[in-house]
């Protein structure tokens, strides 16, 4: 009997992962929403609930201020986001998701939902429930450590 193969940590993340996108992205284009960048799709979902500073989203993402700039540029004319003066501090900028970025994230949701609602008809409601738990785990542990 051969020996298995242990998979490699990204391809066994890589199928929900594309799972998910694959299910989201037909959504969203049969709704007529514009074909994003996967780094365009990162910024709309760290502002999702809610305004961020232009600074914390560069932090966020890891990505030059300039580069960052111009992917918001690009949402705020799809009027997916906007620029908002922050509240605390005049000169500082904020982003928000406009009207049409809420409903992108409402649609976002629903397919999350019923995807997930999908593995756990797959998996069982209790493996899904313990996926689920060790993922939050995992993304809260991974939020204080420092990225090169």
């Amino acid at each position: 009997m051969a020996k298995q193969t242990r998979r490699d940590i990204r391809a066994l993340l890589l199928a929900p992962s594309s799972d998910l996108a694959v299910q989201v992205d037909d959504r969203l284009r049969r709704l007529g929403f514009p074909a994003l960048r996967p780094a365009q799709t990162q910024l709309l979902t760290l502002v999702e609930h809610g305004g961020k500073r232009l600074t914390d989203l560069v932090d966020a993402m890891h990505l030059p201020k300039q580069t960052l700039g111009d992917m918001v540029d690009e949402l705020e004319r799809q009027k997916l986001v906007e620029r908002y003066p922050d509240p605390d501090h005049g000169v500082i900028k904020r982003v928000r998701l406009a009207a049409r970025g809420r409903a992108w994230a409402a649609e976002v949701h629903k397919v999350a939902e019923s995807t997930e609602a999908r593995w756990a008809a797959a998996l069982g409601k209790t493996k899904l429930k313990t996926l689920r738990g060790l993922l939050e785990e995992l993304g809260h542990s991974l939020n204080g450590v420092a990225k090169d």
